[in-house]
């Protein structure tokens, strides 16, 4: 079984050891012969280099098969990706992929935005389709051959496990989960004590294939948030409306498994709230209309496919029951 970690003091040096045998035998054959003497001296006899991974002012990354390592990445303090290597024994197995994954999320965590490397003629195939996109042409430069790449990582969330607990690993929005793994979603359901629920319509451009349907606020999680923080925010960002902590209650949670393999938590609450539907403020390119409709408009609109299903709110029936 393969295990990821931050590197600890002890794996800095068997790390690079790896990263040299590697690169002695996929990449250096692509180089000049300065530019492998180069590799070899910032592996083995570049200190300064070494110990700022020793000490943790740079980011590494291992994965292990047991106590031993076979793939690493590593950064430069700076957002820029230094090396990304693998046992060739262990191609293929999405080693590389995940080693990526964990030092995208701990960047993007760490406020990079933008995160860049050089990628060899080797390893350019798998940047690509990893979603690096070159900045520049090819150089050459010390004997290396590479092309500039960068990379704009999307939100990051929590994963957590199936009794709902954050595992303390995190996962990039659109990237494959493990089996097992989880992520959190909120719905917010607004309630005027009038027997009306405050629904919003999805902007028709978002790049799904629920986009221009009427909802309820509702969104995931983003990594360090827990339910309500994301429920305050959500709402706040879709429709300019501030809700009170004091008069929300987390009504009711469930797990949910999609039909692309895809596993979700979704925590749904329901607030009192009030107010004229000028006050809202809708957020461009996320909402393009909102309205108070009673449960009876709600279910009428579900029926004639203008609101999203019970299918994403199998609780619907119990919250009406419950709040009119």
């Amino acid at each position: 079984m393969i295990t990821y970690r931050k590197a600890k003091p002890e794996d800095i040096y068997p790390a690079f050891e790896l990263a040299l045998r590697v690169f002695m035998e996929f990449e250096a054959p692509d180089y000049e012969q300065d530019a492998v003497v180069r590799f070899k001296s910032d592996c083995i006899d570049n200190e300064e280099y070494i110990n700022n991974y020793v000490t943790g002012k740079h980011l590494m990354y291992v994965a292990l098969e047991g106590n031993k390592i076979v793939g690493l990445v590593n950064e430069r303090g700076n957002g820029h990706i230094s090396m990304l290597f693998v046992d060739g024994s262990y191609h293929r197995q999405g080693i590389a992929t995940t080693l990526m994954n964990n030092i995208v999320c701990d960047l993007k965590l760490r406020g990079f935005d933008r995160i860049t490397l050089n990628s060899s003629p080797y390893g350019l195939p798998f940047y690509k389709h990893y979603g690096f996109k070159p900045i520049d042409t090819e150089q050459k430069k010390d004997g290396f051959i590479y092309i500039p790449m960068a990379y704009e990582p999307n939100e990051i969330w929590d994963v957590y496990d199936s009794n709902h607990n954050k595992t303390g690993r995190y996962i990039e929005r659109g990237r494959k989960m493990a089996a097992g793994d989880y992520h959190l979603v909120v719905h917010v359901w607004k309630h005027n004590g009038k027997g009306q629920w405050l629904i919003d319509k999805r902007a028709p451009a978002r790049g799904t294939s629920i986009d221009g349907k009427w909802e309820t606020t509702g969104g995931s999680a983003l990594a360090g948030e827990d339910s309500l923080t994301a429920v305050l925010r959500e709402t706040k960002e879709e429709l300019g409306i501030d809700l009170d902590p004091q008069k929300g209650v987390l009504f009711h949670t469930t797990t949910r498994y999609g039909n692309d393999g895809r596993t979700w938590i979704i925590d749904a609450w329901v607030f009192e709230y009030d107010c004229p539907i000028e006050d809202v403020r809708l957020q461009e390119g996320e909402t393009c209309d909102a309205m108070w409709a009673s449960a009876d408009k709600i279910r009428e609109m579900m029926a004639a496919g203008e609101f999203l299903s019970e299918w994403f709110y199998p609780y619907f029936e119990e919250m009406v029951k419950k709040w009119g």
